[in-house]
């Protein structure tokens, strides 16, 4: 048995082993399918925040220089009709607070009342500001988060990153992986354009004089003096050069941001631009990335600059991505917070089915550990029981065999004790013949074979005749036997010769293992309890201890190692009594009696009359 166990721990170690490896797996497969659907959503929502700012900055890159000429509103000023510059019109995105262009004489100029109540003053005062103090700015950007603009990162991951980096020198290199997450559609529409600024800046293209442009589209007849007028101020200016930079996005503030371009126009500089407010664009990002889907009640974006930093995720999101914005609005980060979406499959799925597996393969493992051990225990049992039916035959078989082969020889002479060997032979031929019946008994038991001949009556003079038959041999042990039978007990089904064996299997038994109790008395009791008639046969001697009680009725069960035991038998008269009564509808109780010693107990439910 103990081999059957090591190798049983053995084989559940090999099974459990690999399963724990295949949960661990799944379980990492599944975090992985998480993080990468939710970065894909991530990566969605910062793409359409990209090509809204990407819009935004082809709109402006693209912008004629003369839509920035203060000269369309001065014509006011000399008595004529006024052309004006389609900045002078109400903006179209809330958060452009408004146009400005700054001379290379340092003079500001702006088309555009600011949108926020703010002055014209108030504007000029803000440009012309940071362009005076601007170099000090560099110190804000290089506080920047040394992330690649327009790129996505994980914010665990990246701390992750940075506690392994931190224990490694620091290089400077980037890995190719972060430089093709840069590769969204934003940062290719505005790299596109950047090329395309830089080969128009350097190429140097030339523009039509500005009001003759801006009237080129319109049917001249429409407006024929205010096309003399244009061509008359054409004729008096020496066409120009135009070279246009590409674009720059610098945060001035917490709120603010300017962005501008450079212009060379005959060899003069100009700077060209506008003012926008960081709060309505942040607003206005979120409407073009998160719209109204349902994406928005599971996401919470904030937004950073160089000069205020971002709002820390919300506690209950399991998904947290950064982003940085591609040029010219790398001075901006947003901030990415997601609760888990539905419909993405999570751990507590594979932890349902981890468990569903764990708990079959568990009771399959313990069903089985149960069934060979039974199997194995019963096994080991009959062994026992055949070397102790062995033993059983062999000793009243040389005691029969010794006495006959004597009485035979004529070796005993006496009268006396020819009559004691006489009787030593009957008593051992008896001893014999009640083991091979209870052998044949629990075999036809154990087949389901044993008829059971069932009358009706009282069970008391059954008690009184068995009692007269085992107390020779109750007095041969030195036991007094003592019969206690209720008077008028009530009908009962059982069969004689089963009720016979049953007692005589107890009363051995007792004679048996209480032949060092004291006092050295075994007691047939029959009582009227209720609607139930009780059998009783008690000894006087140690009892059982627990661990052996509830195993009393056990086939081939001994309490005593086959190759210590000290009592006789062979672990068949408990089981046949238990079988027997069962056969005749009672029910066997095996206990430690009060005051010392061992009962065994048959209820009998009377017959109703």
């Amino acid at each position: 048995m103990r081999r059957f166990r090591i190798l049983f721990v053995v084989i559940a170690i090999l099974v459990v082993v690999p399963v724990a490896l295949l949960v661990r797996r799944a379980l990492q497969s599944v975090e992985l399918e998480q993080r990468t659907r939710h970065q894909a959503v991530a990566e969605r929502i910062f793409d359409e925040m990209e090509r809204g700012l990407s819009e935004l900055v082809v709109r402006e890159q693209e912008r004629p220089f003369a839509d920035y000429d203060h000269e369309y509103v001065a014509l006011e000023q000399q008595g004529r009709p006024p052309i004006r510059s389609p900045l002078a019109d109400p903006p179209s995105h809330p958060f452009i607070v408004g146009y400005f262009q700054i001379d290379p004489d340092g003079s500001f100029h702006t088309p555009l009342q600011p949108q926020t109540g703010a002055t014209i003053s108030e504007l000029e005062r803000i440009v012309t500001s940071y362009f005076r103090t601007g170099p000090s700015m560099a110190g804000n950007r290089a506080a920047a988060a040394p992330q690649l603009p327009g790129t996505t990162v994980s914010v665990s991951d990246e701390n992750a990153k940075r506690e392994a980096e931190q224990k490694k020198p620091a290089s400077s290199t980037v890995s190719a992986y972060d430089a093709l997450r840069a590769l969204n559609k934003g940062v290719e529409q505005r790299a596109r354009l950047q090329t395309k600024a830089e080969s128009e800046f350097a190429s140097a293209p030339r523009e039509e004089p500005a009001l003759a442009r801006r009237l080129g589209g319109a049917d001249k007849r429409d407006a024929p003096a205010e096309l003399d007028e244009a061509a008359g101020r054409s004729q008096s200016h020496e066409l120009a050069r135009i070279e246009m930079a590409p674009m720059i996005g610098r945060t001035i503030d917490a709120r603010r941001m300017l962005l501008y371009r450079t212009v060379m126009r005959a060899a003069q500089g100009y700077r060209q631009g506008l003012l926008l407010d960081l709060d309505r664009l942040a607003s206005w990002l979120r409407t073009q990335a998160l719209g109204t889907d349902g994406v928005a009640a599971y996401a919470t974006v904030t937004f950073s600059n160089p000069i205020t930093a971002a709002l820390p995720a919300e506690a209950t999101s399991a998904f947290v991505y950064q982003h940085r914005f591609a040029d010219p609005f790398a001075d901006l980060a947003a901030r990415l917070a997601l609760r888990p979406l539905p419909g993405v499959g999570g751990a507590n799925y594979v932890y349902a089915l981890c468990a569903l597996l764990l708990l079959a393969g568990g009771l399959g493992l313990l069903a089985l550990y149960r069934m060979v051990s039974v199997t194995v225990r019963y096994a080991e049992r009959r062994s026992n029981f055949v070397a102790a039916v062995s033993h059983e035959l062999k000793t009243p078989l040389t005691a029969i065999r010794m006495y006959g082969e004597m009485l035979r020889d004529g070796i005993v002479p006496a009268e006396e004790k020819r009559a004691e060997y006489y009787r030593h032979i009957v008593v051992e031929s008896e001893r014999l013949s009640r083991l091979i019946n209870n052998v044949l008994e629990f075999s036809h038991l154990e087949k389901g074979t044993r008829q059971m001949s069932l009358v009706s009556g009282s069970i008391g003079p059954v008690v009184t005749e068995a009692a007269d038959l085992l107390r020779p041999h109750a007095d041969r042990d030195g036991f007094a036997l003592d019969v206690d039978v209720g008077a008028a007990l009530p009908p009962v089904r059982f069969e004689r010769d089963a009720l016979l064996q049953v007692l005589f299997n107890l009363v051995d038994n007792a004679a048996k293992y209480a032949r060092d109790g004291h006092p050295k008395r075994i007691t047939l009791s029959c009582r009227l309890f209720g609607k139930e008639v009780h059998l009783s046969v008690r000894d006087h001697g140690p009892g059982v201890t627990p661990r052996h009680l509830r195993r009393m009725f056990e086939p081939f069960y001994r309490g005593e190692s086959e190759l210590t035991r000290r009592n006789k038998g062979t672990g068949l008269g408990l089981a046949l009594v238990h079988g027997l009564a069962k056969q005749m509808g009672a029910r066997a109780v095996a206990r430690n009696a009060t005051g010392g010693g061992f009962e065994v107990e048959l209820v009998f439910p009377t017959v109703e009359s």
